[in-house]
């Protein structure tokens, strides 16, 4: 059984990083920048965490994690049916997002925003 489940997560992580490079390949593309893609792509790692949040109970506040930066280039994020995710805009108001698990959620990272704002200088 844990076999199973094992496969069952690579082969997820798999494909979940197959739509991270496919990603990466389409902002590549946008700056005319597709000749440092392969070294970027060769010099990427990947991780996959798992999180398992429960709706809070009445009586309960606020659960989850911490408000946070991510500091990779892309995060790929698939919502399980637990709400939850908000995301600060750039004025610092903070918008609440409902996922579909039929969705992924793919999010600039800080070195995303680096690279960008570097090539408009």
């Amino acid at each position: 059984m844990f076999w199973f489940i094992s496969e069952t997560v690579h082969e997820y992580a798999n494909q979940t990083s197959e739509l991270e490079k496919m990603v990466t390949k389409m902002v590549f593309e946008s700056y005319g920048a597709e000749k440092y893609l392969d070294s970027h792509l060769n010099s990427a790692t990947y991780l996959l965490r798992v999180a398992k949040y429960r709706v809070p109970q009445e009586n309960e506040g606020t659960i989850g994690g911490v408000a946070h930066t991510d500091k990779n280039f892309i995060t790929v994020l698939h919502q399980n049916d637990v709400d939850g995710l908000e995301i600060q805009t750039k004025d610092g108001d903070w918008i609440s997002y409902e996922a579909s698990p039929n969705f992924f959620v793919v999010m600039a990272g800080e070195l995303f925003l680096v690279c960008h704002f570097s090539k408009l200088f």
